[in-house]
C-alpha cells in the first residue's frame, strides 16, 4: 500500500494484509535556512518510517523525470539518503515534468504534466534516468503517466513512447495500470494495445486505484476502491509481467472516510487474491526488438521541442504569457480546461491545509466567495511552489498589500508561518497579539467568528 500521512493507523490494524509499503519522500522535506544544506528532511517522521516493519519502496513525485529542466542537485541527494535510510528494494518517479524554463528563468506548474511523445523526449528522458540512476543505490524505474490531453498528430503512442524510454534507457517500469486506464476512458491508447508496444519483462511494480469524474473525464484522483473492470482487466494483465515483484494499492487518506473498514480490508482481500491467482498463471514472456524509436524519428521533425512544449502547456495551463509561439496542443483541446482545474484544485487545497485559521478568518469575515476572488488574483501574481510552506508565505504577503481590514488577520498569518518554521527547523518562535491569542486561535479551530472583545498586548510562544 503506498503509505501516505494519515494511512498509519489503517495499516497497522491491516498488517497481516500489507506486505509491502511505498514511501513519497518529498512531503517529508523543506527548504533549509541552513548553509550549504538546502533542502532538509523531517528526521522524527523519518524515524518513525525506519520502524515500520513492512519491507518498503520508495516512489519520487517533487522531480519527474521527463522535463527538460534538471531537477536540483540537493533535492537529488536528500531522495537518495531516504533511499538508503529506508532500505528499499528500489526506486521510482513519474514520467512527466513538474518545471518549466520561461523569460524569468525556471518556474513551477503546480502540478505533474504530460511531456510530448517524441524521439526528442525519449532521448531526454532517458539521459534524465541514467543521471538520476548514477545517483541511486537500488534499482530504478519510472512511472507509466497519466495524460489529459488528446494525442497530437506525429507523436508517438503511450505504449510505444513508455516502451522506447525503458530500451534506451535499460530501466524498470512501474506499470501505473490505472493510469493508462484513464488515458483509454478519456480517448488515448487502449491499455491492451499499449501494453503490446511495451517491453513487459521491465515492468517490476503495478499500481491500482479508484479514480473519480470530472467535466466528462476521468480522473486518476486515487479516491476509491479498484473498479471492478479495471480488477477483471489486472487479471488478464497480471500473468504477462513475468517480473513483477510488487502489488500497490493507492488511496487518498481524505477519500477513506466514506468507505466502510470492511469493503477496504476486502479489497485487500482482493488484491492477494489477483496476486496469488497471478503466481499460478504465469506466462512466459519474451523481449522483442521494437523499433519504435526509429518508427517516430521520421515525424519527430515536424514537433515542437521538449522545452517548448513545456512552456506552451504550462502557460496553457497556469493562465499566463509565456511568448511561446508553439501551436500544441491546441487552446481547443478540452484536457486543459481539465488541467486548469486540477492545479487550482491543487493551490486552493495547499493553501487551506497550511493556512487554515486564515482562510476560515477571512471566509467568515467576507465570505468564501471574497476568498475564492483572493486566491485567483494571488494566482495570477505568481506561479505556484512546489513546498506549501513557500506557498503560504507568499500568499499571506499577497494578503498584506490588499488592505483588507479584517481584525487580527495579520496575527493569525503570523501564528501560522511561524508554526510552520517552528515545525521545520525545531526552534521557538514568539508572535504578538492585540488580543487574547487562544480564545481568538480555539474559535477559528472551531470554525467560529471570535468575539476580539479581550484586548491588549499579548505574546505567544510556539515550541517544536
Amino acid at each position: 500500500m503506498i503509505c501516505l500521512p494519515g494511512l498509519e493507523a489503517f495499516i497497522e490494524a491491516n498488517k497481516d494484509l500489507i506486505d509491502v509499503i511505498e514511501i513519497e519522500p518529498q512531503p517529508l522535506w523543506f527548504k533549509s535556512a541552513a548553509a550549504a544544506v538546502p533542502y532538509a528532511i523531517n528526521t522524527d517522521v523519518l524515524a518513525q518510517l525506519r520502524a515500520d516493519p513492512h519491507p518498503k519502496l520508495v516512489h519520487g513525485l517533487g522531480f519527474p523525470i521527463g522535463g527538460s529542466v534538471p531537477p536540483e542537485p540537493g533535492q537529488v541527494t536528500l531522495f537518495a539518503d531516504v533511499v538508503k535510510a529506508l532500505d528499499a528494494s528500489w526506486a521510482s518517479e513519474h514520467l512527466s515534468f513538474s518545471r518549466a524554463s520561461g523569460a524569468d528563468g525556471v518556474f513551477s506548474t503546480g502540478f505533474l504534466l504530460p511531456p510530448l511523445q517524441s524521439a526528442q523526449t525519449v532521448a531526454l528522458a532517458a539521459a534524465n534516468i541514467r543521471t538520476l540512476s548514477a545517483s541511486l543505490p537500488v534499482p530504478f524505474a519510472f512511472e507509466t503517466g497519466v495524460n489529459y490531453l488528446q494525442p497530437v498528430p506525429g507523436e508517438m503512442s503511450d505504449g510505444a513512447f513508455f516502451g522506447a524510454i525503458a530500451e534506451e534507457a535499460d530501466c524498470a517500469i512501474l506499470l501505473d495500470l490505472h493510469n493508462l486506464w484513464c488515458n483509454e476512458r478519456n480517448g488515448r491508447q487502449g491499455v491492451l494495445a499499449a501494453l503490446d508496444d511495451m517491453p513487459l519483462e521491465r515492468v517490476c511494480e503495478v499500481h491500482l486505484a479508484g479514480g473519480d469524474y470530472l467535466d466528462g473525464y476521468y480522473l486518476d484522483a486515487h479516491s476509491g476502491l479498484v473498479p471492478a473492470e479495471l480488477m477483471q482487466l489486472a487479471h488478464a494483465v497480471l500473468p504477462r509481467l513475468p517480473n513483477l515483484k510488487a502489488l500497490m494499492f493507492e488511496i487518498v487518506p481524505a477519500y477513506m472516510r466514506a468507505i466502510a473498514h470492511r469493503h477496504l480490508t476486502a479489497q485487500l482481500h482482493e488484491l492477494h487474491r489477483l496476486w496469488d491467482e497471478r503466481k499460478t498463471t504465469l506466462q512466459v514472456a519474451c523481449a522483442t526488438p521494437r523499433g519504435t524509436l526509429r518508427h517516430a524519428a521520421a515525424v519527430d521533425d515536424a514537433l515542437p521541442s521538449p522545452p517548448q512544449w513545456e512552456r506552451a502547456l504550462a502557460g496553457q495551463v497556469l493562465g499566463i504569457a509565456t511568448d511561446e509561439p508553439c501551436t500544441v496542443p491546441p487552446d481547443t483541446d478540452e484536457g486543459i480546461r481539465v488541467l486548469r482545474q486540477l492545479v487550482a484544485a491543487v493551490r486552493s487545497g495547499t493553501i487551506v491545509d497550511s493556512m487554515a485559521l486564515s482562510y476560515r478568518l477571512i471566509s467568515l469575515t467576507v465570505g468564501e466567495s471574497a476568498f475564492l476572488a483572493l486566491l485567483h488574483a494571488f494566482w495570477k501574481t505568481r506561479p505556484p511552489e512546489p513546498f506549501a510552506t513557500e506557498e503560504a508565505l507568499n500568499f499571506a504577503e499577497f494578503l498584506r498589500t490588499q488592505a483588507l481590514r479584517i481584525p487580527h488577520l495579520d496575527e493569525v498569518l503570523a501564528f501560522e508561518l511561524a508554526s510552520h518554521q517552528v515545525r521545520m527547523y525545531g526552534q521557538p518562535k514568539t508572535v504578538r497579539f492585540t488580543c487574547s491569542p487562544l480564545p481568538l486561535l480555539m474559535a477559528l479551530r472551531s470554525a467560529r467568528m471570535p468575539d476580539f472583545t479581550d484586548r491588549g498586548e499579548f505574546a505567544l510562544t510556539i515550541a517544536p
